[in-house]
C-alpha cells in the first residue's frame, strides 16, 4: 500500500505550516546571530581543507559483504551479514556517518544474530557512507519510506516474511515512519534515541539539532556551521565536511513538515530505547504503538555496551537452561497466573491508549 493512499502521512499545511515558517525565519535568524557573536568571540578559524585526512572509507570485508542497489534509481551501499535464506534485520544508522556502527560491542551484536540465522543488512543511509545523496524533497518522509519500501522488496521482504527494523538516530526516525507506512512488512522494530515524528518541536529528532531546529530550516548556513563546529572540536573526518551534513540536514528538514496521523498506531511489537533524562520522550513515543516496551540505557547509541542484551533479548529471546527440570502442571497454572499479573503491571505503566 502506498503512502499517498494510505493517508498516514499528513503534511503540515495551513496557518500551522505559516506560523512554522514564520517561526524558522525570526527564531532561526535569532539562532544565526548567537552563533555568529559566538564564533567572533571565541576568535574561531576554519581549518583549511589540507588538514583533513585523505583517507576517507577503508573497506573491511571482515564484517560482511559489501553490496550496492539502486532503489528507484538511487543507488544505496549496504553490508550484509548472515545467511540470505534468513529473516531480514534491517539496520539503519545515524546520520552523519561516524562509523560507530562498527565498534566491537554492536559488531558483536550483528554477528550473534548472523549466527542465529538472520540475514542482517546493514544500510548507509542517502548522503552517508556509499549511497547517494539528496536533497529536500529527495529526503522528504513520503520519499524515503517509498524507497525503504521498495528496498526491502528487492530484499523479498514481504507480509508472509516481514522483517525487524532496527533505527539509530535519524534512522531511528525513518523507522518509526516506515512501520506506521509498511507495518504488514515489518516483524519488530527497535528504535534507539530517536522520538515519534509527531513529538518533533517538543524533542528534537537528533542531538545536533538541540536548540537549533528553526536554524536548521535555514538553506547552506547550518551544514558550514556544523561542520566548522565539529573540526573546532577536534572531531572525525567523516564530520569535518559541510557536505558530510548535507544528508541528515535535508532528512530534519523534510521531517518538520510532516506528521503522522494522530489516530494511526504502530502494529509491529516495538522496542524504545533512551536515558533516563529521556523517560518523559520515551512515554509520549510509546502512545504511538499497540505493544511497545521501553528499555533504559546509558547512551543511546551502538557504542552503549548496555545496549546489546536488551537487542538480542528482543530479537533472539532468551535460551532456556538445559538443564532445567520439567515443571508440573501446578507450576505451569501458577506461571500463567504470575504472568498475567506482570501484564496487568506493565500496563499501568503507561496511559491506558498506550
Amino acid at each position: 500500500m502506498s503512502v499517498k493512499n494510505n493517508k498516514v502521512i499528513q503534511t503540515v499545511s495551513g496557518w500551522v505550516a505559516v506560523e512554522i515558517l514564520f517561526q524558522c525565519v525570526i527564531i532561526g535568524f535569532w539562532q544565526l546571530f548567537q552563533l555568529a557573536l559566538r564564533r567572533l568571540w571565541r576568535g574561531h578559524r576554519r581549518k583549511l581543507s589540507k588538514n583533513v585526512p585523505p583517507v576517507e572509507l577503508a573497506v573491511d570485508t571482515s564484517i560482511g559483504i559489501h553490496c550496492y542497489i539502486i532503489v528507484q534509481g538511487v543507488k544505496y551501499h549496504y553490508v550484509e551479514t548472515g545467511p540470505k535464506n534468513g529473516q531480514l534485520v534491517l539496520i539503519l544508522g545515524d546520520a552523519p556517518d561516524i562509523g560507530n556502527l562498527w565498534v566491537p560491542s554492536w559488531s558483536s551484536v550483528v554477528q550473534r544474530l548472523a549466527e542465529n540465522g538472520y540475514h542482517v543488512v546493514t544500510l548507509d543511509l542517502r548522503g552517508t557512507g556509499g549511497s547517494e545523496s539528496g536533497d529536500r524533497c529527495d529526503l522528504s518522509p513520503p520519499k524515503a519510506v517509498e524507497e525503504l519500501a521498495a528496498l526491502l522488496q528487492a530484499l523479498e521482504v514481504s507480509e508472509n516474511s516481514p522483517a525487524i527494523v532496527i533505527g539509530f538516530g535519524i534512522g531511528g526516525m525513518l523507522t518509526w515512519y516506515l512501520v506506521h507506512c509498511q507495518g504488514a512488512m515489518i516483524h519488530k522494530f527497535i528504535v534507539v534515541g530517536a522520538p515519534h515524528p509527531n513529538l518533533y518541536w517538543q524533542h528534537p529528532p537528533a542531538a545536533f539539532c538541540h536548540r537549533s531546529l528553526h536554524f536548521i530550516q535555514w538553506p547552506h548556513f547550518p551544514e558550514r556551521w556544523l561542520a566548522e563546529m565539529e573540526t573546532r572540536d577536534g572531531a572525525r573526518w567523516s564530520r569535518s565536511r559541510a557536505r558530510d551534513w548535507s544528508g541528515a540536514l535535508n532528512y530534519v528538514r523534510g521531517a518538520a513538515w510532516y506528521r503522522i496521523h494522530p489516530d494511526h498506531k504502530a502494529r509491529p511489537r516495538g522496542l524504545l530505547m533512551g536515558t533516563k533524562d529521556n523517560a518523559a520522550q520515551l512515554v509520549a513515543s510509546a502512545q504511538h504503538c499497540i505493544t511497545p516496551a521501553i528499555r533504559l540505557v546509558t547512551k543511546p547509541e551502538p557504542g552503549d555496551k548496555s545496549l546489546p542484551p536488551h537487542v538480542i533479548d528482543f530479537i533472539v529471546g532468551r535460551k532456556k537452561q538445559v538443564d532445567e527440570a520439567p515443571r508440573g502442571l501446578v507450576t505451569r497454572v501458577l506461571d500463567a497466573v504470575a504472568d498475567k499479573g506482570r501484564e496487568f503491571t506493565a500496563r499501568l505503566a503507561l496511559p491506558a491508549n498506550a
